[in-house]
């Protein structure tokens, strides 16, 4: 591979960025106390700080996208795999029970974007 390649292969794609843009839009209805999700909840502090976790590693890679791409390939690997862990377990119920039916919905599009956000990072960063 000659140094033109790399320096292709190591920029991010439009469709890459939408997909960390589009992740993050997905967890503004569903923050917890912000959104459409209004259960109460024991341990709402923790659920803030992961929820924040989860929002800032996609927003922090957004952000190192155009300057450090295999710095925003880790950060958007972590924000996907903390998407699909909140959002699955939000739907088993075991972070506040059982989800109201909107959350439902959010939490499916979470998980899926969470998904494919760590798919495509984890392929950039093996190539």
């Amino acid at each position: 591979m000659n140094t033109a390649t790399a320096l292709v292969r190591s920029r991010w794609t439009r469709s890459e960025r939408i997909l960390l843009i589009a992740l993050l839009l997905a967890y503004v209805p569903g923050y917890p106390g912000l959104g459409i999700d209004t259960r109460e909840t024991s341990n709402a502090v923790v659920l803030g700080v992961a929820y924040s976790v989860a929002f800032l590693a996609p927003l922090l890679a957004l952000a190192a996208s155009w300057r450090w791409p295999r710095a925003a390939a880790w950060s958007a690997l972590i924000g996907g795999l903390v998407a699909v862990a909140l959002g699955l377990l939000d739907l088993a119920g075991v972070l506040a029970g059982p989800p109201p039916s909107a959350m439902i919905v959010v939490d499916a599009v979470v998980a899926v974007l969470g998904a494919a956000v760590a798919w495509r990072s984890w392929a950039r960063l093996r190539s």
